[in-house]
């Protein structure tokens, strides 16, 4: 085996068990949530894109016959995610929001696994590479929907001048499983994995330096932050549809407790696309 082999061998690897280490990452949320009985104002909407996200990349490692770390891995995000969802339900006040969110990202699951399977069935008259570079343009959109979930978070931070909304070690984590992605998708000569990686690790850096300009030790969450005007009904109402992923006990506890999660997920372009 040369050396470029082995590099190749060792970041596939590398990136199955970041890949992994990821999409479990949620569970410490759920576990908070499940201790305190409620959700506070945790969001649905990353976990639902988990689940998209996983869903979509699991059928593309089927069709490429990647089968580590493509398929594996994210059949196992498919049931983290269910089980993420599960948790998530069943202590949620808002079961309606939750089942207008599912039964959309549902559907367009559905769908996506029907034309697979017509697909594979010959039905649609394309060869397994083009059914497989179609599933792989939607799982990299579903990529990016993940990403861009917990970005409102940027906003927050700088509406407030506060960093306290930015989880920085899920940030830091996010950054080098990216990286190893970068790498991966380098040693192969992949620029579908190279471009979108160069993308994650942009956003993820500028993160890095948002939490430093804005450090919650330096920059504290000042009282009064989410109070609106009486008669500032539209700004509550998107509030409310789409709630921080921190449970908020206080303004008071708020300053001192961990901030919302602020996470990134591996990108999981795993597979030359265009082969």
């Amino acid at each position: 085996m040369s050396s470029h082999s082995t590099a190749v061998l060792v970041f596939r690897i590398l990136a199955g068990m970041a890949t992994t280490t990821m999409v479990s990452s949620p569970s410490l949320l759920m576990y908070r949530i499940h201790k305190q009985k409620h959700v506070g104002v945790a969001s649905i909407i990353p976990i639902a894109a988990l689940l998209g996200n996983s869903h979509m990349w699991m059928m593309y490692g089927y069709l490429t016959d990647n089968w580590f770390p493509v398929f594996s891995c994210f059949l196992y995000g498919n049931f983290c995610a269910i089980a993420f969802l599960s948790v998530y339900s069943y202590y949620t006040t808002d079961k309606r929001y939750v089942i207008r969110v599912l039964s959309v990202v549902l559907s367009v699951l559905a769908l996506a696994t029907v034309y697979v399977v017509i697909g594979r069935l010959g039905y649609t008259g394309q060869t397994r590479k083009q059914l497989s570079t179609v599933v792989g343009f939607i799982s990299d959109v579903a990529s990016i929907c993940l990403y861009g979930a917990p970005m409102e978070k940027l906003f927050q931070v700088l509406k407030h001048k506060s960093a306290v909304f930015i989880n920085v070690h899920m940030v830091i984590a996010g950054l080098a499983n990216n990286t190893i992605w970068l790498i991966y998708g380098s040693l192969i000569s992949n620029w579908f994995i190279i471009s979108i990686n160069i993308l994650f690790v942009s956003l993820n850096t500028f993160t890095l330096f948002l939490y430093r300009a804005y450090d919650p030790k330096t920059h504290p969450l000042q009282d009064g932050w989410d109070t609106h005007p009486k008669d500032d009904d539209k700004v509550s109402v998107t509030i409310e549809m789409v709630p921080q992923m921190e449970s908020m006990v206080s303004k008071k506890s708020l300053t001192s407790l961990p901030s919302p999660e602020y996470s990134s997920l591996a990108s999981p372009v795993l597979h030359e696309p265009w082969n």
